[in-house]
Order: C-alpha cells, then structure tokens, then sequence
C-alpha cells in the first residue's frame, strides 16, 4: 500500500477539512445511518467510530432521541471520509437516509398530507436533526427557497452535503418520484468534478456561493404523500412534540452573538452591523434586542475575542502575530494592548503562565 494519498486526493480531502469548530447536538440516529454505511462497505464501524462509541451504538435505539455533539459527529464524517478514500462520502450519506431512520418524527412527516406539510414538520423540528444553522425558508416568486446561513460556523461540506442530500431523499421517499430541484448551492468550496452532484439532485450544483440554499418549484409541494394517516400524524406528533420541549432554550441573543463575533473575527473586527446582518437582523432591532436584554454589544464583542485569544495562545503553534490577525488585528501591538485591557497581563505573560508556547520570543514578533 502506497504511503501517501495522490495529489489529487490529497486536494479533494482539504476540501472536506474547510470548516469551523461547531456547537450544537445532532441526532444519535445519524451516528447509526454512519455505521451502516461503513458495514456497508465492508468496514468495521468501530474502526472509525472507536470502542466506546460503537458500544454505545449497538446499546441504543434508532426510535429514540438520543443526542451527540456536532463538532465530534464532524470529525467522524471526516475520519470515515479518509478511512474509505471517498470525498464524496457526504453525498453517498445522504442518499442512504430514509425517514424510518429518524425515529417518531420519520412517521410524522410520512403521515402528513403532502410533501409542503412534510417541509414544514422538518423545519418545524429543526432543532431535532440539526439546532446549529436554522433553516431560512422564502417564496421567490414561484419558487420555495430553503437556506441555511453559517451564523453559528460553517459545518463543512461533508455535513452540509449529507444533510441536503438526506432531504432530498427523504422527500423522493415520501412522494415515491423523483423531487424536482430547482436550483442547489453549497457555501463550501467546489469539488475537483461536480457532476456527480449534478447527476443526483438533477440540476446544475453550484459551491462556493454565499448560503447553502435549496430550491423547489411550489407546484411540487402539492405532491400526495404515499402513506397519508391523519391518526397516526396527531400520535406521533405528540411524541415529537414532547422531546422538543426537552431541548434546552433556543435563542440565547448573548450566546449566538458570541459565536457569530467569534466566526467573523478572522475578516476583521466585528461591527454591529455586520453581525446583526449575520443573524438575519436589522442593526435597530438588534440593538433593541440587546438592550432589552441588558446587553452591551462592545462588551460581548470584548468577552468573545477575549475567549478566543485565550483558546488561540493555547496552541504554541502559533504566533502572537497570528493570534492577533485571528482575532481581526492587523497590527501585533493592538492586539497586545487589546489583550492586556481584558487579562490584565500581555499575551506572552499569559502564554507563559498557562504553560503554553516554548517557543522563543522573538519567534512572536513575526507573521
């Protein structure tokens, strides 16, 4: 066996690493649908997913709603990527996701009426599958758009491809045809060769665009669903509904402006503006909001860039230069003089105390 990947697969798998740390739970059943896949081909899934997990798996069931970190789900996605040489594997994932694998809230969207009603639930229960980046739907003209912003980070090609290929499939589940799609872009950079993409969601795919954004024709959401039961749909709603109310709040103003600070530093220092855009907010309203809440914009900008040089310093690999640009200053020395008003202590003190870099000073001074 050959040591090194080709250059090729070596470009298509950095593509797949582009993405942010990210917060938020995801469902165990995903975890299950992995598994299958690896067994699938021919892989033991405690290879990628390590004894403790793949015993933790095979102890639960796929009908309850048992949960798992995104970030770790993330690194699993990418650690099965590599283990089968497969860039595509988002794509592959998804198309194997069918609603029995969701549990209760899988009967409810095969109970509903019509593919539109199937949509709503699915936004409707969001926070089930995915509590990271909210869908966003729109009517332009006679087109339903479904987008998926990167406010709380951006979770990277691998998830964001299964998760809309999963709805895809879904929907061709439910309606038993082929569901029309209008138009598909990523907000991850492109593939070497898109056409696969192209070939299964039947439309030009483009990437690298601004939103994740699904579209379909509204005419389709009329589309009977197969196994419509209006009893059944009351019952398991009922269920859904109840481990809804168990998440914990969503909505923490302070929290997700954090997050989006914490985002948008690298491109600059964040302005209110941009991050009320960010959050799909006039800037007059959040800082209404804000205030409402007792809340300081500057202040939380403050405790946010100052979490995030604390957990940058952590790393020795980098420079204080490089810390201070992750953080959106273009010049050392604000970024010192930034970092003293928050710890009380400059950065290499800091660094020095927690235990950090051993790496010389005057390796510090330059980017």
């Amino acid at each position: 066996m050959p040591s090194a990947a080709p250059a090729p697969l070596d470009r298509a798998f950095a593509r797949l690493r582009e993405r942010d740390r990210v917060p938020g739970m995801v469902p165990m059943t995903l975890v299950h649908v992995l598994a299958q896949h690896l067994r699938q081909q021919g892989l033991v899934p405690e290879q990628v997913l390590g004894p403790a997990l793949a015993s933790r798996l095979a102890q639960s069931s796929e009908e309850h709603f048992e949960r798992w970190p995104a970030e770790d789900y993330c690194r699993l996605l990418q650690a099965a990527a590599e283990q089968l040489s497969d860039p595509l594997l988002g794509l592959h994932l998804g198309q194997g996701i069918r609603p029995a694998h969701l549990g209760a809230l899988g009967y409810v969207l095969l109970a509903c009426e019509n593919l539109g009603a199937a949509l709503a639930r699915i936004q409707r229960y969001h926070r089930l599958v995915n509590d990271i980046n909210p869908i966003e739907p729109r009517i332009v003209g006679d087109q339903l758009e479904l987008r998926w912003g990167a406010a709380h980070g951006r979770t990277g090609a691998l998830y964001d491809e299964s998760g809309i290929a999963g709805i895809v499939q879904i929907g061709r589940e439910l309606c038993g045809e082929r569901l029309p799609v209008t138009a598909l872009d990523f907000i991850n950079p492109p593939p070497r060769d898109s056409r696969p993409y192209d070939r299964y969601f039947g439309c030009k795919v483009r990437f690298g665009q601004s939103v994740t954004r699904l579209v379909l024709p509204l005419a389709s959401l009329a589309a009977p669903l197969r196994q419509t039961d209006p009893t059944l749909l009351r019952l398991m709603e009922r269920q859904v509904d109840a481990a809804m109310a168990q998440l914990p709040e969503d909505g923490d103003l302070a929290e997700m402006t954090r997050r989006v600070i914490a985002h948008m530093a690298p491109q600059g220092m964040p302005e209110l503006p941009h991050v009320a855009h960010e959050l799909r907010l006039s800037p007059r309203v959040f800082y209404r909001r804000l205030a409402a809440q007792g809340l300081n914009f500057r202040e939380l900008r403050e405790s946010a860039l100052r979490q995030l040089a604390e957990m940058h310093l952590r790393d020795e690999r980098l420079t204080l230069a490089e810390v201070g640009a992750l953080l959106g200053y273009s010049e050392q020395s604000a970024f010192s003089r930034a970092f003293r008003r928050w710890a009380g202590v400059s950065p290499q003190h800091w660094r020095r105390d927690q235990g950090g870099s051993s790496r010389p000073m005057s390796a510090t001074t330059h980017h």
